[in-house]
């Protein structure tokens, strides 16, 4: 099976580095057809339907997911004649909605042309069709599937700090949140330890996952805030305590994965520590407690710190994201 992944262009590299680790997880093989900043669409043999809406409802940054038909010009005419060489096997009514990309396209007669096309065999039915053809359409190419799922991105709003038992400014948004979860390739039941675990924001979006989660704080306001947001959202398989990033070894071992947002002294605390130091420490510490093999994704305020972290673990990737024109967070990936 052909899938198309709708990439949110949020941020360049995350998207497709967050669904190519979701597929190891879950120990899909596929390959690359197409791979651009909007959509990336591989070819997985063996896998489900019901596989592929489930790393569906794990993914954050993308929209749609889509069983990809064909990709062609953005002209009427084209799309129609490729369309009539990609017949649709599936039987039943059809609706076609599109997500427009580009400035110049006429996107409606695109979509009027595909509807005259279809419309010869099947009914068009708006409001309950059986099958929902979705259009991408960018400059250089239009891209053709039919729907399989739809990421509800509400769900992470809802889960904002604000709305939160426990707030926190610091918080990293719960759509990053899974972002970086995702790209620790966790599978369910896996134990996951976020050592600077803060509101419990990141082990929230691990809990959701169905994965056993360990946070840890130095501050005690923060265990207790975590322990409230926990419960809060029903994640009931958790350990959380206070304890200095150096002591966790002494009682945490051999963690599936580590996901963190380092602190960086601006409205986290230190306790008076240098940054450098206190990244020593905690890379060195994650060493010693992650599986050999598992991942560790740690966001920094400075890539340059990542450095430190090539001292005791192999680095994988880094993923620069502009938070606002003063700040730029580095979301690193490294393995032990």
């Amino acid at each position: 099976m052909k899938i198309m992944f709708e990439l949110s262009k949020e941020q360049p590299t995350i998207p497709t580095a967050e669904i190519f680790s979701c597929l190891h997880a879950e120990n899909i093989e596929f390959s690359v057809l197409i791979s651009n900043e909007d959509v990336l669409v591989i070819e997985a043999t063996k896998a489900s339907k019901e596989q592929i809406c489930f790393i569906a409802n794990r993914l954050a940054f993308s929209s749609f997911v889509d069983e990809f038909l064909f990709s062609g010009p953005p002209t009427p005419e084209t799309l129609v004649k490729i369309a009539s060489q990609n017949p649709i096997k599936k039987q039943g009514s059809i609706a076609i909605t599109y997500k427009k990309r580009s400035q110049s396209i006429d996107s409606q007669s695109l979509v009027q042309a595909l509807g005259v096309h279809y419309a010869k065999e099947r009914q068009i039915n708006l409001s309950n069709p059986d099958i929902t053809i979705r259009l991408l359409v960018t400059d250089p190419q239009i891209y053709v599937g039919i729907q399989l799922a739809e990421i509800d991105k509400k769900t992470f709003e809802q889960r904002k700090a604000s709305y939160r038992p426990f707030f926190s400014p610091i918080s990293l948004h719960p759509k990053v949140a899974r972002a970086l979860v995702n790209l620790s390739q966790i599978k369910k039941d896996d134990m996951v330890l976020d050592p600077f675990c803060g509101t419990g924001g990141i082990i929230l979006e691990a809990g959701l996952l169905g994965a056993r989660v360990i946070g840890s704080d130095v501050e005690h306001k923060m265990i207790d805030g975590c322990k409230k947001t926990l419960e809060f959202y029903n994640v009931h398989n958790y350990q959380v305590f206070c304890s200095d990033i150096g002591d966790i070894k002494k009682t945490i071992h051999n963690v599936d994965a580590v996901v963190t947002d380092f602190p960086y002294a601006k409205a986290t605390t230190t306790k008076g520590e240098s940054i450098p130091l206190l990244y020593e420490r905690a890379f060195d510490t994650l060493s010693q407690v992650l599986k050999p093999g598992g991942r560790a994704v740690i966001g920094m305020h400075n890539e340059e710190m990542s450095l430190i972290g090539k001292q005791y673990l192999s680095f994988v990737e880094s993923h620069p994201f502009r938070v606002h024109r003063s700040l730029t967070r580095y979301f690193v990936v490294f393995e032990n």
